[in-house]
């Protein structure tokens, strides 16, 4: 069963008139627009449409790094307009992804994102390796595993989905696809401004709004300020219930609530372009986004639709800005780009552990005594702080002019640091009598092994586990296309990659009581990888007529390689670095319009086989059951078909819709140390089996 949600018209002048009215509950819009708006500019677009029957609108993609329009470009693209995300009411990834054929998004909390492109996937709970999937907001990647960046869709020009790899142009992560979102930019020809506000209700629980807006400032002919901004809340409807722990010892009184979740986000964005001359020009930009979800946002389904019972207020903080600098200058025979960037993040949660930590004292806690069903010491939480500092630069060269023979060549070097202490900690410990056992305990252990503390240090932090990662990454990359003839042209791709990987890992128990001391990495575990690699990219299209063309594509993309601890090592059960992994693409496809472009339909077919498979191993192993590491596995593969369309069937009635089947697959054998196997044909986790 679903909650529905019933929500209010977001209106705004650009497309308030194609939205149909029901549902609408609190329509508010308030706009501001001069004689360039706009609403003036759709307005004068939709009457040619009419005068050309019906035709749909050209969508120009930067998806090779080129403006090209979509309709000519040698690979499965899916883009969304200004107008597109206006129809579906998108603000958020979740509101869009529903909408792309060949992309799957996992959102166990608002803000925690694992996107997966056709299917190809090993889990969406990995944090250590990097992902499968780039996510690229204007020029800079933002790509973080489980955790995956999701900017609030406001003044957004285009969201481009990419499927299958993109190694070449877009570097690590664009593995089984690119996501890119792409702002609106300062514009001097006219001043423009917007005010979009929406209110909506969720039958069962709190009502919810958002309110953004933006406006265009032309400070002189050449030089244009944008400045956008919003606040969105989203209301609860997972209701706290009262409930009783697991040892039956306490009920959650204190922190019973109706609505229990909610979702809060804000933010802005200020950019300033500026036009040196006929050639040269700049852009400079900052954005900001903050955002808090708290409670819980799952349910149990012993105790009916949307009710849980937690003992600790939940909640997941998530801060992020970018600065960014992009020049760009017309060289004549090629055009000049660069691209600064500079990104960070704060992460911080922290939820309710209570059942695992009393699960785990009922299963073995008689190795462990001083738990034993002393509800004071199996409450607990577990909590995360965590940073990303990314610093990027990109330079391209990319010809112009009317020659068969084009090119592009590029240099991308970036810098990412990562770092996190996470924990579980039993809040107030030191006051209770779990405490005074705790410390009897630790009383006996020291008389007869003096390396346990006495009397134990005064924390209540039972686990910590202090992350640190520094990659720095360094590639050169570019592109050779050539026109055979008029019918017939054929693009070469290469990029070259290195990448420094540097790594501190600590695990500690502060306590230091059996058996957990046995795991305690007893200071700090460093390892250290360099590796260097390529991904290549062939493609050939044949263009049928002026309305029709056919391509075939091979493309490879990749994930960086890392390292395990030195202790997991020292086991010989998995190794000190694990490698990059690979995944080739070979696709053909159709792309055509019809009826004087009052249709466009697409289909393409691939088939793509993934080796070296970075996959988490972890556990099971007698003495090692703490043992945990990433390995290379063998090979995995997966095929399928994607079909998308568009059809204008009359001036205010257009029909859009794709089917997207695969079958994504490991097609070798292998043990991991928990004792499970992945057999030949073990669909891959987070894949839609049709």
């Amino acid at each position: 069963m679903s909650r529905d949600r019933q929500r209010g018209q977001r209106d705004s002048s650009a497309a308030s008139s194609s939205r149909p009215p029901a549902f609408r509950l609190k329509p508010l819009a308030v706009a501001i627009i001069a004689a360039h708006s706009p609403l003036a500019l759709v307005a004068q677009e939709q009457t040619e449409e009419e005068e050309s029957g019906r035709t749909i609108e050209e969508v120009i993609v930067t998806a090779t790094k080129r403006e090209a329009n979509m309709q000519d470009v040698a690979q499965s693209i899916t883009a969304f307009t200004t107008d597109d995300l206006e129809r579906l009411r998108a603000r958020d990834m979740k509101e869009y992804i529903d909408a792309l054929p060949s992309v799957a998004l996992v959102n166990s909390v608002p803000g925690r994102n694992s996107v997966v492109f056709r299917g190809v996937s090993t889990g969406s709970s990995e944090y250590r390796t990097d992902s499968m999937t780039a996510v690229y907001l204007d020029e800079q990647p933002l790509t973080t595993n489980s955790q995956q960046v999701d900017p609030w869709l406001v003044d957004i020009e285009r969201v481009e989905a990419l499927p299958g790899p993109q190694g070449t142009l877009f570097g690590s992560s664009s593995q089984s696809g690119t996501l890119r979102v792409i702002t609106n930019k300062p514009d001097p020809s006219g001043f423009g401004a917007q005010i979009d506000a929406g209110a909506y209700s969720t039958r069962g629980g709190e009502p919810s709004y958002d309110l953004s807006g933006h406006l265009n400032i032309p400070l002189a002919d050449r030089f244009a300020v944008r400045v956008a901004a919003f606040v969105s809340h989203e209301g609860g409807y997972v209701d706290n219930v009262l409930g009783r722990d697991l040892a039956d010892t306490r009920d959650n009184a204190d922190v019973v609530e109706d609505d229990f979740n909610e979702y809060d986000v804000s933010g802005g964005r200020v950019a300033a372009s500026w036009e040196l001359g006929d050639r040269w020009s700049v852009i400079a930009g900052i954005i900001a986004q903050n955002s808090s979800a708290t409670g819980a946002w799952e349910s149990d389904p012993n105790l009916g639709d949307f009710k849980v019972v937690k003992f600790f207020d939940e909640y997941r903080d998530d801060d992020w800005s970018q600065h960014s600098i992009t020049i760009k200058g017309d060289l004549g025979a090629a055009e000049f780009s660069a691209t600064t960037a500079i990104f960070d993040r704060d992460i911080a949660y922290e939820w309710d552990n209570h059942v695992y930590e009393q699960y785990k004292d009922a299963y073995w806690g008689v190795y462990s005594g001083y738990g034993l069903y002393n509800s004071e010491y199996t409450f607990g939480t577990i909590f995360n702080d965590q940073t990303q500092e990314r610093f990027s630069q990109e330079v391209r060269l990319t010809s112009t002019g009317a020659s068969r023979f084009q090119w592009m060549v590029g240099a991308f070097y970036e810098d990412v640091d990562d770092e996190w202490f996470y924990g579980a900690q039993n809040p107030s410990l030191m006051d209770t009598v779990a405490w005074e056992t705790a410390n009897y305990y630790a009383y006996t252990y020291y008389a007869a092994y003096d390396h346990i503390d006495y009397p134990l240090p005064a924390s209540d932090i039972g686990y910590f586990n202090h992350f640190i990662r520094a990659v720095k990454q360094t590639a050169a990359f570019g592109e050779l296309v050539y026109d055979f003839s008029d019918r017939l042209t054929t693009t070469v791709g290469l990029r070259w990659f290195e990448y420094d990987r540097n790594e501190y890992d600590q695990f500690h128990f502060p306590h230091g009581l059996p058996p957990l001391s046995a795991l305690d990495s007893d200071g700090a575990y460093g390892s250290s990888g360099v590796e260097q690699d390529t991904a290549l990219k062939l493609s050939a299209q044949y263009t049928l007529d002026s309305d029709r063309m056919v391509y075939f594509l091979f493309s490879q993309g990749f994930r960086l390689g890392g390292s395990n601890s030195q202790r997991a090592a020292a086991t010989g059960l998995v190794p000190q670095n694990y490698g990059a992994d690979i995944l080739n693409n070979y696709e053909g496809g159709l792309k055509s319009e019809w009826f004087d472009n009052r249709l466009q339909l697409n289909v393409s077919a691939f088939y793509m086989v993934w080796e070296d498979i970075q996959i988490d191993n972890a556990g099971g192993v007698e003495d090692k059951w703490w043992l945990r590491g990433m390995i290379n596995g063998d090979t995995a593969r997966t095929m399928g078909v994607e079909v998308t369309w568009d059809a204008s069937i009359t001036d205010s009635l257009r029909f859009e819709g794709s089917v997207f089947v695969a079958d994504p697959e490991f097609n070798s054998e292998f043990t991991l140390l928990s004792g499970e196997q992945i057999t030949d044909g073990t669909t891959m986790p987070i894949s839609p089996v049709f």
